[in-house]
């Protein structure tokens, strides 16, 4: 090998080295989480029904802060999972792509809930819901 070749070489490993260094040590502020110190334990998954022919935005409200779930395309079903602080009761804002919104009832969630959200075919006109299973 020539000193060209071993330079890239080692330049290439050392920039491999610094990506995988600090992949865990940062945490994305759009990852819904609410970052630093929670568990696996502390998730709990969402499973949502789109029955309106619209796509809709969902939304998870705690003490009035809104964490954007994400986007669920008309006439399909979604899931989502998000950190949540099992002392609060959640409930959730449905926005519809150029059209109207609704708010679910509060549900209380433990260790591992699963919760479903059922958004209706006509939004304002019949109430979105929300369960535990």
């Amino acid at each position: 090998m020539n000193l060209l070749s071993r330079s890239l070489l080692v330049v290439a490993l050392l920039a491999l080295a610094g990506c995988g260094a600090s992949r865990n040590e940062a945490r994305s502020p759009f990852d819904g989480g609410r970052g630093g110190g929670s568990t696996s334990d502390d998730r709990i998954r969402i499973e949502v029904q789109n029955i309106n022919f619209n796509d809709i935005t969902v939304w998870a409200v705690r003490q009035g802060q809104r964490i954007r779930l994400g986007r669920v395309t008309g006439k399909t079903d979604e899931n989502f999972a998000i950190d949540w602080n099992l002392a609060l009761p959640i409930y959730f804002v449905v926005d519809v792509t150029g059209g109207r919104s609704c708010r679910t009832n509060q549900v209380a969630v433990e260790r591992n809930a699963r919760v479903w959200v059922i958004v209706p075919s006509n939004v304002g006109t019949q109430p979105c819901r929300v369960g535990r299973r």
